[in-house]
């Protein structure tokens, strides 16, 4: 596993503009790195001495494989922000099981440190970063070697290989918040949630082919040589994955600009929308997996009215009640529509619920209070704001303070007072967040000296 620190160096400088302090990443490291250092000197302690020093076998094998570890990070798989799977586990593994711990641990961290240090001006990783993970390496492949070393004395050889993979991967996973939590300020629970949801499968597959590798060594260490064709194929085969779900977020939000652009009066709704909700996240202080959720539904919340009618979508007077019924159906239209796509599956109920009320009167399903999803919650307060402050063809668009007082109103009835509050702080801290590509038409200031012209805010 590995993370992408990209965005790093942009968000300390946020934190030090705001007068945030620093996230506990340099102790983290400190302590890291001391843990190692401990770590080799006593694997130094327990290793045996010999006239010859390192027979040059090992040192070859072990040094090989660093170089593995090295060239694996010019070739990560991006699986999502701050995640990212590297095939430098193969390596690792065959270091942890077929090299004496004290020269495999130390081969782990060379390898790390410099493949860290020569990614560093992509993923824009801190010095503490680098200590930290090449530190945890050290320590993660020094007990796995332990463990290797110790069960096959105990138990058959294929058995203690699956011991140490097993205390490999466990270790991997549990000491993965040591780097990303502190970079991203994400609880350690959303870090392990979400790095083992999203990298089991490749991860396990590495250690398949590392399990292969190792026993295959057994006739001879040349044919490790060999273990480059299935990695090179796993590598393949996940980078044709990740480009497929690129490709259909990428046709999906076509899809939703698709539907602002039906309805000329509206265009860019979505992504201001989605600017919106990330305003009242970042208000609220909540980070990790939940933003990109919240946030990646918001892009996509009115995708199901690709299948309402024009005449109804763009008429300019009231809806009848039959055409009212099939405006309100688009949230169930959407929510159909995503369950097909897996990347999006999980933000489905944000986007069936985005139109339920607080006092229960919303729609489809009349749910009410915190029975209404958050992230339905939040794109509520977003979606209504913007359809206020969005010229149509029977009003124009009411003027910030209009429409921030019918929030004010409706706290409690139509929306999450919380949420309200949090979206009313970021419109007097930021004006209004960026939008991008806005329609001409739509408001930019925060004084338009305009009349309120409703008294209920109904986003549809």
């Amino acid at each position: 596993m590995a993370t992408d620190g990209t965005t790093v160096g942009a968000r300390l400088k946020a934190w030090r503009r705001v007068g945030a302090a620093l996230p506990p990443q340099p102790g983290v490291s400190l302590a890291t790195a001391a843990l190692a250092a401990l770590s080799l000197f006593l694997g130094w302690l327990r290793s045996p001495a010999s006239p010859g020093g390192v027979p040059l076998p090992t040192m070859v094998l072990a040094i090989s494989l660093a170089g593995a570890v090295v060239v694996s990070y010019k070739y990560p798989i991006h699986i999502r922000h701050q995640i990212k799977v590297n095939l430098f586990t193969v390596a690792y593994y065959l270091l942890a099981v077929l090299v004496t711990p004290l020269v495999a641990a130390a081969a782990a961290g060379v390898g790390s440190l410099c493949g860290e240090v020569s990614a560093r001006r992509i993923s824009g990783a801190f010095l503490s970063d680098i200590v930290t993970e090449a530190g945890r390496r050290i320590v993660i492949v020094m007990l796995s070697a332990l463990v290797a070393q110790t069960a096959v004395s105990a138990m058959p050889w294929p058995v203690a290989l699956v011991a140490a993979a097993v205390v490999m991967a466990a270790l991997d996973t549990a000491t993965l918040p040591l780097v990303l939590a502190p970079m991203g300020n994400d609880s350690p629970f959303h870090v392990l949630a979400a790095t083992a949801r999203e990298i089991a499968l490749p991860e396990g597959m590495q250690y398949c082919v590392g399990l292969i590798g190792a026993m295959a060594a057994a006739e001879g260490t040349w044919i490790l040589a060999l273990l480059a064709i299935p990695a090179g194929l796993i590598y393949k085969a996940f980078k044709i994955l990740r480009e497929l779900q690129d490709s259909t977020r990428h046709l999906l939000e076509n899809m939703a600009d698709a539907v602002d652009l039906r309805d000329p009066y509206t265009g860019g709704h979505s992504r201001r929308v989605t600017e919106y909700s990330a305003a009242i996240l970042r208000q609220l202080g909540i980070q990790g997996p939940e933003v990109t959720l919240i946030v990646a539904a918001a892009r996509v919340h009115d995708i199901g009215k690709i299948g309402i009618p024009d005449a109804i979508l763009n008429k300019a007077g009231r809806l009848t009640d039959e055409e009212r019924l099939e405006m309100e159906a688009h949230p169930v239209y959407g929510e159909s529509l995503l369950k097909r796509h897996a990347d999006f599956a999980r933000g489905t109920k944000i986007v069936r619920h985005h139109h339920e009320r607080w006092d229960g009167a919303g729609y489809p399903d009349g749910l009410r209070g915190t029975d209404i999803p958050f992230g339905a919650r939040v794109v509520a307060v977003a979606d209504s704001y913007d359809a206020m402050t969005s010229d149509r063809p029977y009003r124009r668009g009411m003027s910030i303070q209009d429409a921030a007082a019918i929030l004010q109103q409706g706290r409690e009835h139509q929306w999450d007072a919380a949420i309200v509050d949090a979206f009313l702080r970021a419109v007097t801290a930021e004006h209004r967040p960026e939008a991008g590509q806005e329609s001409p038409a739509h408001p930019s200031r925060l004084d338009t000296g305009e009349a309120p012209r409703a008294k209920e805010a109904i986003a549809v």
